[in-house]
């Protein structure tokens, strides 16, 4: 089947266009009916391959088998912290009298040395396995609970052993500007400080809050997995004057269990060194205003988005970069996030350009789509997100030369001054959130669920984002 499918794009599939070279595309183009009509008639024409079924003998080479016999742990020593650790990072095993032990990896890091100790122990009480999870920790399957408290001291010996395995502490980061050429903002130096406030006020902290996940990406591209979070962050830039100051777009309403069953949206970009100021706000009003048994999802969803902006809107603000320099390096990161000296005028006032206005008005529009879409307004949520895009587009084209509102000029100008040009071109992404853009604009959705509308609005800011990243260019 896998082969078949891959000969049905190889043979229909964009050949020309790089942004548009992907299965979705070709799906979207045929129609599911006539793609899965072509795939099974393909299917038909392979002659039968002995390695379809070949693996089939060695799937047992996976199977795990207990090192040792399944041992209770009651009437075991504990040392001094093991109680802490086996509340959140311990779970038992469907199989009587095993465990399952997560080790806490913070950032996910952990060093050669490590890595040794983490192998002698595997060696020593599990046999051999171990697993990487998506939240980028360690796993122990096939734990005795015997050997808990041993293995637990072990961990601890090497540096390993911190408790909060699944909690609020426990936050997914990507690289970000460490060492990803997309990084905007520092994922991991946001992660490394809200852990260490976090988990300072553990101790105190309300089950409710506990439990809540934080993710974080240097960029819009998912690899922290901010859009299953419950409190998520992605990179992005802003311009305060003739300085570029790093942020993070606020996103609420995302489902991590349930195999990510929601996902989240933007709802507002903060500068970077207030984000730990966003968590402190939303989780106190999560406690102050929950309903008994309230989940942090459901809380969202009963308040909505609109009031969640009004809660975080002032924290917006950017000071000058005489009042506050701060703001204008990023968190771990004591280089100054600057664009460079574009000259200084005689007034000391800093200058706010049309365009930011013109992005501003655009970003408002985007977020009333949001807030349509979640009133269950489809048609409506994706008109308001493509007339976003719109603005942003009118204003960016304004900054090099006059056009009107008519929207065929708009795009006209946009294709010649920027697209063409590649000056909106990403290194990385190419021109794909142009296309988004173009998209919209040339096959908006007739009849759109809410499926549809949800890609739209979050195509329009992906669209306004790389506005931004654009503007900073010119």
């Amino acid at each position: 089947m896998c082969q078949a499918i891959s000969r049905v794009f190889a043979r229909l599939g964009e050949k020309k266009n790089r942004n548009t070279a992907r299965l979705k595309f070709l799906v979207n183009k045929l129609g599911l009916d006539e793609f899965r009509k072509l795939v099974l008639e393909e299917r038909k024409l392979l002659p039968e391959d002995p390695a379809w079924t070949a693996f089939l003998k060695s799937l047992k080479v996976t199977d795990e088998k207990p090192l040792k016999p399944a041992t209770a742990l009651n009437g075991q020593q504990r040392p001094e912290g093991f109680d802490a650790w086996l509340k959140t990072n311990v779970y038992p095993q469907s199989q009587k009298g095993y465990a399952v032990a997560t080790v806490s990896l913070p950032l996910g890091d952990f060093t050669a040395r490590q890595a040794r100790a983490l192998a002698d122990a595997a060696r020593k009480y599990v046999g051999e396995p171990m697993r990487l999870t998506v939240e980028q920790n360690l796993l122990f399957r096939w734990v005795s609970e015997a050997d808990l408290p041993a293995l637990y001291g072990e961990l601890r010996a090497m540096g390993l052993g911190e408790p909060g395995a699944g909690t609020i502490v426990d936050i997914t980061a990507c690289p970000g500007t460490d060492t990803c050429k997309l990084g905007i903002s520092s994922s991991r130096g946001l992660a490394g400080e809200l852990r260490t406030r976090l988990a300072s006020r553990m101790v105190a902290m309300d089950e409710a809050v506990r439990g809540l996940k934080i993710k974080v990406s240097g960029c819009f591209n998912s690899c922290g997995q901010h859009h299953v979070a419950d409190l998520g962050f992605y990179g992005v830039s802003r311009k305060k004057g003739n300085w570029s100051v790093p942020h993070f777009q606020v996103l609420v309403g995302g489902q991590w269990d349930h195999n990510a069953g929601a996902y989240g949206l933007a709802v507002i970009a903060i500068p970077s060194k207030r984000i730990p100021e966003v968590v402190d706000r939303m989780t106190e009003a999560f406690l102050r205003e929950r309903g008994k048994s309230e989940n942090f999802q459901a809380w969202i969803k009963r308040i909505g988005k609109a009031k969640v902006r009004s809660m975080l809107e002032d924290l917006s603000a950017i000071p000058s970069h005489d009042e506050n320099p701060s703001f204008f390096s990023d968190w771990r990161d004591p280089r100054e996030y600057s664009t460079g000296d574009m000259g200084v005028g005689e007034c000391a006032g800093e200058v706010v350009s049309p365009l930011d206005f013109g992005l501003a008005a655009a970003e408002r529009e985007a977020f009333e789509a949001q807030l349509t879409l979640e009133a269950g307004d489809f048609r409506k949520a994706t008109d308001q997100a493509l007339g976003s895009m719109v603005t942003a587009a009118r204003e960016l084209v304004m900054s090099k030369t006059p056009v009107g509102d008519s929207r065929p000029d708009i795009v006209r100008e946009f294709r010649e001054k920027f697209f063409d040009t590649k000056l909106f071109w990403d290194p990385f992404a190419g021109g794909k959130f142009a296309q988004y853009f173009f998209s919209a604009v040339e096959n908006p959705p007739q009849n759109p669920g809410s499926d549809a509308a949800h890609r739209l609005v979050e195509e329009a800011q992906l669209f306004i984002e790389a506005v931004h990243s654009c503007r900073l260019k010119l």
